[in-house]
């Protein structure tokens, strides 16, 4: 019977050793997603991840956010006062006020991982630039004698997709506009290309028998930064069913 008893109390006592103390904690990963530039007083929004750390023991994670910079005139939140967000949730929506002036800054964000016994903290930087937009607007005349709906409008600097928009309806001797405002990132000084497509059925294809038009125009940077109020128009006159002629002109609303 006690030698039962012994190996009994063995067998126990290995299990119990065996047993974890807890779950291995996996270290605090922290990211950053929004865009990479701005403009002047443009408040975006960017979402934070955060993961692993002490607060996968039945704690919390705190979000802390901040811009820093030399020229941060108009911006927020602030390093005397950054924004604040805590909780069990892994991920939180932050907004951001570029600042009123040209240049770039860092958006600081700190991510704090805890529970009632200890804390983590990660930080990440995210450099943004802050940019004056170019405006880019088609207009259209619609000369034929059926209304054009759903035209999707498309844009193009240098051959890179700026964006689209579309016009709900243009009627027989009306004439429709698209306006997209574009943040030049990356735009060097030189001469640059505008292309734009109407696409009328909303295909891809540009096909000129079904009144659908592709215009080109071109515009100098002359270095430094754009002036704000840069605008490129565009006018075309659409013939539904026919061919299309085109009159493409620039303004530029204020010079440097």
């Amino acid at each position: 019977m006690r030698r039962v008893l012994l190996v009994a109390a063995f067998v126990t006592m290995v299990f119990i050793i065996a047993q974890p103390g807890g779950r291995a904690q996996t270290p605090v990963a922290l990211s950053v997603e929004g865009p990479a530039a701005m403009t002047p007083q443009q408040v975006a929004i960017y979402y934070v991840n955060v993961s692993g750390g002490p607060a996968e023991n039945n704690g919390n994670y705190t979000i802390k956010y901040w811009v820093q910079g030399s020229n941060l005139g108009g911006a927020s939140p602030l390093a005397g006062s950054p924004g604040e967000r805590s909780g069990q949730n892994k991920t939180y929506e932050v907004n951001v006020t570029a600042p009123s002036n040209e240049g770039s800054f860092d958006l600081v964000v700190e991510a704090t991982s805890g529970n009632s016994t200890v804390n983590a903290t990660v930080r990440k930087t995210l450099t943004v630039q802050v940019l004056a937009p170019l405006t880019l607007t088609a207009s259209f005349r619609n000369n034929g004698g059926a209304a054009v709906l759903n035209t999707t409008v498309r844009f193009y600097v240098d051959d890179v997709f700026a964006g689209s928009k579309v016009i709900s309806r243009i009627n027989p001797g009306d004439r429709g506009t698209a306006t997209l405002s574009w943040i030049p990132v990356g735009l060097n000084a030189g001469q640059h290309t505008i292309r734009v497509e109407a696409d009328i059925d909303g295909n891809g294809v540009i096909d000129p028998s079904k009144g659908e038009i592709v215009a080109f125009d071109t515009f100098y940077r002359m270095g430094g930064e754009l002036a704000t109020g840069y605008l490129i128009l565009f006018a075309a006159l659409i013939f539904v069913g026919g061919l299309l002629l085109v009159i493409a002109y620039r303004r530029r609303k204020k010079t440097r």
